[in-house]
Protein backbone atom coordinates (compact mmCIF):
# COMPACT_ATOMS: atom_id res chain seq x y z
CA UNK A 1 0.00 0.00 0.00
CA UNK A 2 1.10 3.46 -0.85
CA UNK A 3 1.66 6.39 1.34
CA UNK A 4 -1.56 8.70 1.62
CA UNK A 5 -1.25 11.80 -0.72
CA UNK A 6 -2.41 14.74 1.89
CA UNK A 7 -2.70 15.49 5.23
CA UNK A 8 -6.00 14.33 7.24
CA UNK A 9 -6.00 10.86 5.82
CA UNK A 10 -5.38 9.01 9.25
CA UNK A 11 -7.40 5.94 8.34
CA UNK A 12 -4.96 5.52 4.67
CA UNK A 13 -2.07 6.28 7.33
CA UNK A 14 -2.85 3.93 10.21
CA UNK A 15 -3.30 0.70 7.46
CA UNK A 16 -0.16 1.98 5.69
CA UNK A 17 1.78 1.41 9.17
CA UNK A 18 -0.25 -1.58 10.22
CA UNK A 19 -2.14 0.18 13.08
CA UNK A 20 -5.61 -0.70 14.24
CA UNK A 21 -7.71 2.47 14.94
CA UNK A 22 -9.12 1.87 18.14
CA UNK A 23 -10.14 5.74 19.02
CA UNK A 24 -10.17 9.03 17.23
CA UNK A 25 -6.49 10.46 16.39
CA UNK A 26 -5.23 13.63 17.50
CA UNK A 27 -5.14 14.81 13.92
CA UNK A 28 -1.54 16.75 13.56
CA UNK A 29 -1.12 16.34 9.70
CA UNK A 30 -4.55 18.80 9.06
CA UNK A 31 -3.20 22.49 8.99
CA UNK A 32 -6.42 23.64 9.64
CA UNK A 33 -6.64 26.46 12.33
CA UNK A 34 -7.22 24.45 15.45
CA UNK A 35 -9.42 27.71 17.36
CA UNK A 36 -11.82 26.04 14.84
CA UNK A 37 -14.68 28.57 12.72
CA UNK A 38 -15.49 31.62 14.20
CA UNK A 39 -18.41 31.02 16.81
CA UNK A 40 -20.70 33.36 15.07
CA UNK A 41 -20.43 31.45 11.73
CA UNK A 42 -20.85 27.82 13.18
CA UNK A 43 -24.18 29.20 14.61
CA UNK A 44 -25.13 30.82 10.88
CA UNK A 45 -24.14 27.50 9.09
CA UNK A 46 -27.73 26.15 9.75
CA UNK A 47 -29.77 29.48 8.79
CA UNK A 48 -27.55 29.37 5.68
CA UNK A 49 -28.32 25.58 4.64
CA UNK A 50 -31.77 26.62 3.85
CA UNK A 51 -30.89 28.82 1.07
CA UNK A 52 -28.98 25.17 -0.58
CA UNK A 53 -32.64 25.24 -2.86
CA UNK A 54 -31.76 28.23 -4.22
CA UNK A 55 -29.24 28.66 -7.13
CA UNK A 56 -25.85 30.55 -6.32
CA UNK A 57 -25.05 33.98 -8.22
CA UNK A 58 -22.97 33.07 -10.87
CA UNK A 59 -21.30 36.38 -11.67
CA UNK A 60 -20.52 36.48 -7.88
CA UNK A 61 -20.63 39.74 -8.26
CA UNK A 62 -21.34 40.66 -4.86
CA UNK A 63 -18.38 38.76 -3.30
CA UNK A 64 -15.96 40.02 -5.90
CA UNK A 65 -17.40 43.51 -4.76
CA UNK A 66 -16.74 43.03 -0.93
CA UNK A 67 -13.29 41.31 -1.25
CA UNK A 68 -12.22 44.46 -4.04
CA UNK A 69 -13.05 46.76 -1.07
CA UNK A 70 -11.61 44.89 1.78
CA UNK A 71 -8.28 44.34 0.13
CA UNK A 72 -7.65 47.35 -2.44
CA UNK A 73 -8.32 46.24 -5.69
CA UNK A 74 -10.93 46.04 -8.55
CA UNK A 75 -13.87 43.73 -8.35
CA UNK A 76 -12.88 42.94 -12.02
CA UNK A 77 -9.34 41.42 -10.49
CA UNK A 78 -10.90 39.09 -8.13
CA UNK A 79 -12.12 35.68 -9.06
CA UNK A 80 -14.15 33.60 -6.15
CA UNK A 81 -13.32 29.43 -6.77
CA UNK A 82 -14.74 26.56 -4.89
CA UNK A 83 -11.42 26.33 -2.86
CA UNK A 84 -8.12 26.89 -3.58
CA UNK A 85 -7.52 23.73 -5.65
CA UNK A 86 -10.54 24.27 -8.13
CA UNK A 87 -8.72 28.01 -8.38
CA UNK A 88 -4.48 25.69 -8.33
CA UNK A 89 -6.09 24.29 -11.24
CA UNK A 90 -7.91 26.46 -13.62
CA UNK A 91 -4.41 28.70 -13.00
CA UNK A 92 -2.45 25.71 -14.64
CA UNK A 93 -4.00 26.11 -17.53
CA UNK A 94 -2.71 29.21 -18.40
CA UNK A 95 0.95 27.04 -18.50
CA UNK A 96 -0.56 24.50 -21.24
CA UNK A 97 2.36 23.92 -23.12
CA UNK A 98 4.48 26.10 -21.54
CA UNK A 99 7.56 26.34 -19.17
CA UNK A 100 7.66 27.30 -15.47
CA UNK A 101 9.38 27.22 -13.03
CA UNK A 102 8.08 25.40 -9.54
CA UNK A 103 10.05 26.42 -5.84
CA UNK A 104 9.98 22.65 -4.34
CA UNK A 105 9.41 20.87 -2.18
CA UNK A 106 5.88 22.16 -2.19
CA UNK A 107 2.55 21.49 -2.32
CA UNK A 108 2.17 18.30 -5.03
CA UNK A 109 -1.04 19.19 -6.86
CA UNK A 110 0.86 21.96 -7.98
CA UNK A 111 2.93 19.47 -10.62
CA UNK A 112 -0.39 17.46 -10.63
CA UNK A 113 -2.30 20.26 -12.09
CA UNK A 114 0.81 21.60 -14.77
CA UNK A 115 1.58 17.84 -15.56
CA UNK A 116 -2.24 17.71 -16.90
CA UNK A 117 -1.26 20.59 -18.75
CA UNK A 118 1.51 19.61 -20.52
CA UNK A 119 3.88 22.26 -18.95
CA UNK A 120 7.74 21.61 -18.80
CA UNK A 121 8.27 21.98 -15.37
CA UNK A 122 11.81 23.31 -13.91
CA UNK A 123 12.39 22.96 -10.06
CA UNK A 124 14.76 25.06 -8.06
CA UNK A 125 15.07 22.85 -5.16
CA UNK A 126 15.40 24.72 -1.30
CA UNK A 127 17.12 23.07 1.42
CA UNK A 128 17.77 22.92 4.92
CA UNK A 129 20.83 24.25 4.29
CA UNK A 130 19.56 27.56 3.66
CA UNK A 131 16.89 27.12 5.76
CA UNK A 132 14.31 26.58 3.16
CA UNK A 133 14.64 29.88 1.28
CA UNK A 134 15.10 30.37 -2.10
CA UNK A 135 17.28 33.08 -3.76
CA UNK A 136 16.48 35.14 -6.67
CA UNK A 137 19.83 34.32 -8.28
CA UNK A 138 18.71 30.79 -8.23
CA UNK A 139 15.21 31.37 -9.24
CA UNK A 140 16.25 33.87 -12.25
CA UNK A 141 18.88 31.34 -13.75
CA UNK A 142 16.05 28.98 -14.01
CA UNK A 143 13.37 31.45 -15.02
CA UNK A 144 15.13 33.49 -18.13
CA UNK A 145 13.94 30.98 -20.07
CA UNK A 146 10.37 30.11 -18.82
CA UNK A 147 7.06 31.25 -18.88
CA UNK A 148 6.38 31.79 -15.08
CA UNK A 149 7.45 31.04 -11.40
CA UNK A 150 5.01 29.14 -9.72
CA UNK A 151 5.54 29.39 -5.38
CA UNK A 152 3.49 28.88 -2.14
CA UNK A 153 4.08 31.30 0.02
CA UNK A 154 4.46 30.80 2.97
CA UNK A 155 5.46 27.60 1.75
CA UNK A 156 4.15 24.16 2.85
CA UNK A 157 5.21 21.83 4.04
CA UNK A 158 8.46 23.88 5.61
CA UNK A 159 6.35 27.00 6.56
CA UNK A 160 8.86 29.22 5.79
CA UNK A 161 8.50 32.75 4.27
CA UNK A 162 10.52 33.67 1.27
CA UNK A 163 13.28 36.86 1.52
CA UNK A 164 11.29 39.99 1.23
CA UNK A 165 14.32 41.47 -0.40
CA UNK A 166 14.63 38.38 -2.61
CA UNK A 167 10.56 38.28 -3.39
CA UNK A 168 10.80 41.98 -4.27
CA UNK A 169 13.73 41.70 -6.92
CA UNK A 170 11.41 38.26 -8.16
CA UNK A 171 8.40 40.96 -8.72
CA UNK A 172 10.32 43.54 -10.46
CA UNK A 173 12.35 40.89 -12.11
CA UNK A 174 8.94 39.07 -13.71
CA UNK A 175 7.21 42.85 -14.57
CA UNK A 176 10.61 43.75 -16.58
CA UNK A 177 10.31 40.44 -18.50
CA UNK A 178 6.92 39.65 -18.32
CA UNK A 179 7.36 36.77 -16.66
CA UNK A 180 4.02 35.66 -14.59
CA UNK A 181 4.69 35.10 -10.75
CA UNK A 182 1.91 32.38 -9.38
CA UNK A 183 1.74 32.74 -5.40
CA UNK A 184 -0.41 30.04 -3.67
CA UNK A 185 -1.13 32.33 -0.42
CA UNK A 186 -3.03 29.13 1.36
CA UNK A 187 -1.35 30.80 4.75
CA UNK A 188 -0.76 33.90 4.73
CA UNK A 189 -2.98 34.83 7.47
CA UNK A 190 -1.48 33.01 9.88
CA UNK A 191 1.82 35.65 9.66
CA UNK A 192 2.61 38.05 11.48
CA UNK A 193 3.83 40.45 8.58
CA UNK A 194 2.91 39.12 5.50
CA UNK A 195 4.59 39.68 2.34
CA UNK A 196 1.97 42.38 0.59
CA UNK A 197 1.77 40.71 -2.83
CA UNK A 198 -1.81 42.06 -3.30
CA UNK A 199 -0.04 46.15 -3.75
CA UNK A 200 1.83 44.68 -6.37
CA UNK A 201 -1.34 43.06 -8.10
CA UNK A 202 -3.42 46.10 -7.16
CA UNK A 203 -0.53 47.94 -9.93
CA UNK A 204 -0.97 45.63 -12.82
CA UNK A 205 2.81 43.34 -11.98
CA UNK A 206 1.80 39.78 -13.21
CA UNK A 207 1.58 38.11 -10.26
CA UNK A 208 -1.55 35.94 -9.62
CA UNK A 209 -2.55 35.30 -5.94
CA UNK A 210 -4.47 31.93 -4.96
CA UNK A 211 -6.39 32.39 -1.87
CA UNK A 212 -8.10 29.58 0.49
CA UNK A 213 -10.18 30.54 3.35
CA UNK A 214 -10.11 26.59 4.26
CA UNK A 215 -7.45 27.01 6.78
CA UNK A 216 -7.92 30.16 8.97
CA UNK A 217 -11.64 29.66 9.23
CA UNK A 218 -11.53 25.89 9.76
CA UNK A 219 -14.15 25.10 6.74
CA UNK A 220 -12.63 22.68 4.08
CA UNK A 221 -15.76 20.93 4.13
CA UNK A 222 -17.34 24.19 2.13
CA UNK A 223 -14.94 24.74 -0.14
CA UNK A 224 -14.35 28.45 -0.73
CA UNK A 225 -11.39 30.87 -1.43
CA UNK A 226 -10.15 33.42 -4.44
CA UNK A 227 -7.88 34.57 -6.41
CA UNK A 228 -6.29 38.31 -7.52
CA UNK A 229 -5.17 39.19 -10.75
CA UNK A 230 -5.23 41.68 -13.65
CA UNK A 231 -8.36 41.82 -15.40
CA UNK A 232 -7.07 40.29 -18.71
CA UNK A 233 -5.64 37.22 -16.56
CA UNK A 234 -9.00 36.83 -14.56
CA UNK A 235 -10.99 36.84 -18.01
CA UNK A 236 -8.41 34.23 -19.24
CA UNK A 237 -9.56 31.90 -16.10
CA UNK A 238 -12.97 32.65 -15.81
CA UNK A 239 -13.66 30.88 -18.91
CA UNK A 240 -12.29 27.65 -17.23
CA UNK A 241 -14.32 27.53 -14.51
CA UNK A 242 -18.31 26.57 -14.56
CA UNK A 243 -21.09 28.63 -13.93
CA UNK A 244 -22.60 28.26 -10.32
CA UNK A 245 -18.77 27.00 -8.87
CA UNK A 246 -19.45 28.71 -5.51
CA UNK A 247 -22.23 27.17 -3.59
CA UNK A 248 -24.72 29.35 -1.26
CA UNK A 249 -23.25 28.55 1.46
CA UNK A 250 -19.23 29.21 0.52
CA UNK A 251 -20.81 32.42 -1.12
CA UNK A 252 -21.93 33.68 2.55
CA UNK A 253 -19.42 32.31 4.29
CA UNK A 254 -16.88 34.47 1.92
CA UNK A 255 -18.97 37.15 3.19
CA UNK A 256 -19.10 36.77 6.95
CA UNK A 257 -15.20 35.98 7.38
CA UNK A 258 -14.06 39.05 5.51
CA UNK A 259 -14.98 40.96 8.45
CA UNK A 260 -13.50 38.65 11.09
CA UNK A 261 -10.03 40.67 11.58
CA UNK A 262 -10.24 40.26 15.21
CA UNK A 263 -10.56 36.51 14.74
CA UNK A 264 -7.67 36.14 12.14
CA UNK A 265 -5.46 38.37 15.07
CA UNK A 266 -6.62 36.38 17.91
CA UNK A 267 -5.70 33.35 15.93
CA UNK A 268 -2.27 34.60 14.94
CA UNK A 269 -1.05 35.49 18.41
CA UNK A 270 -1.99 32.03 20.15
CA UNK A 271 -0.12 30.47 16.89
CA UNK A 272 3.08 32.68 17.26
CA UNK A 273 2.81 31.71 20.87
CA UNK A 274 2.31 28.23 20.78
CA UNK A 275 4.36 27.35 17.83
CA UNK A 276 7.17 28.42 20.36
CA UNK A 277 6.59 27.15 23.37
CA UNK A 278 6.05 24.06 21.73
CA UNK A 279 9.53 24.29 19.66
CA UNK A 280 11.23 24.87 22.51
CA UNK A 281 9.88 22.18 24.84
CA UNK A 282 10.89 20.10 22.21
CA UNK A 283 14.51 20.78 21.70
CA UNK A 284 15.12 21.38 25.30
CA UNK A 285 13.85 17.84 26.53
CA UNK A 286 14.40 15.80 23.48
CA UNK A 287 16.84 15.24 20.10
CA UNK A 288 14.39 16.13 17.74
CA UNK A 289 15.20 19.63 15.81
CA UNK A 290 12.33 21.28 15.06
CA UNK A 291 12.60 23.85 11.94
CA UNK A 292 11.19 27.60 12.94
CA UNK A 293 8.04 28.30 10.88
CA UNK A 294 6.14 31.41 9.60
CA UNK A 295 2.66 29.90 10.04
CA UNK A 296 0.70 27.36 11.49
CA UNK A 297 2.81 23.45 11.18
CA UNK A 298 6.84 23.16 11.18
CA UNK A 299 9.05 20.36 10.56
CA UNK A 300 10.70 18.06 12.45
CA UNK A 301 13.13 15.65 12.03
CA UNK A 302 15.66 13.23 13.86
CA UNK A 303 19.16 15.13 14.58
CA UNK A 304 20.99 12.39 12.37
CA UNK A 305 17.81 12.49 9.57
CA UNK A 306 17.28 8.75 9.53
CA UNK A 307 13.72 7.37 8.29
CA UNK A 308 10.81 8.67 10.05
CA UNK A 309 8.42 5.48 9.53
CA UNK A 310 9.02 4.37 13.21
CA UNK A 311 8.57 7.37 14.61
CA UNK A 312 5.89 7.81 12.37
CA UNK A 313 4.39 4.90 14.12
CA UNK A 314 5.14 5.29 17.67
CA UNK A 315 3.18 8.59 17.35
CA UNK A 316 0.42 6.71 15.96
CA UNK A 317 0.54 3.94 18.98
CA UNK A 318 0.13 7.44 21.29
CA UNK A 319 -3.29 8.41 19.23
CA UNK A 320 -1.36 11.06 17.21
CA UNK A 321 -1.29 11.40 13.48
CA UNK A 322 1.52 13.24 11.53
CA UNK A 323 2.23 14.01 8.19
CA UNK A 324 4.88 12.05 6.39
CA UNK A 325 6.64 13.68 4.10
CA UNK A 326 8.12 10.56 1.27
CA UNK A 327 6.38 12.03 -1.38
CA UNK A 328 8.31 15.23 -1.22
CA UNK A 329 11.95 15.86 -3.08
CA UNK A 330 14.63 16.63 -0.76
CA UNK A 331 12.12 15.89 2.35
CA UNK A 332 12.03 12.06 1.34
CA UNK A 333 10.75 10.68 4.83
CA UNK A 334 13.47 12.05 6.55
CA UNK A 335 10.87 14.73 8.28
CA UNK A 336 7.86 15.22 9.65
CA UNK A 337 4.90 18.18 9.44
CA UNK A 338 3.39 18.47 12.28
CA UNK A 339 0.57 21.23 13.04
CA UNK A 340 0.01 23.50 15.74
CA UNK A 341 -2.78 22.40 17.75
CA UNK A 342 -4.43 23.14 20.75
CA UNK A 343 -2.53 23.26 24.36
CA UNK A 344 -4.32 19.84 25.18
CA UNK A 345 -2.80 18.12 21.96
CA UNK A 346 0.10 19.73 21.70
CA UNK A 347 1.50 19.17 25.88
CA UNK A 348 0.21 15.49 24.34
CA UNK A 349 2.46 15.87 21.17
CA UNK A 350 5.66 17.29 23.70
CA UNK A 351 4.93 14.22 26.36
CA UNK A 352 5.03 11.62 23.30
CA UNK A 353 8.07 12.90 21.89
CA UNK A 354 9.33 12.94 25.47
CA UNK A 355 8.70 9.16 25.60
CA UNK A 356 10.59 8.17 22.51
CA UNK A 357 13.78 9.12 24.27
CA UNK A 358 13.34 6.53 27.13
Amino acid sequence: MSWPEHGAMPDALMKKLNQDKQQPLMDFSVNTNPVGPPHELRQKLPEWALLSTQYSDPSLSSIKQQIADTLNVEPDQVLPGNGGAELIYAVARLFQQKKIVLIEPTFTEYRKALEANQATITSVYVSESSDWRWSFEQVKACLEDADGVWMCEPNNPTGTAANRKELKQLLDYCKATAKTLVVDEAFYDFQTEPFPFVSYTSRDFPVIQIRSLTKMFTIPGLRAGYMMASQEIIDQIQVFLPPWNVNVIAERAISFVLSEQKFVEHTVSYITSERERVKKAVEDETSFKIFSSDTNFFLLCHKDHRDTKELLTFLAEHNLHARHTYHFPILEGKYIRLAVRTKTENNHLIDVLRRWQE
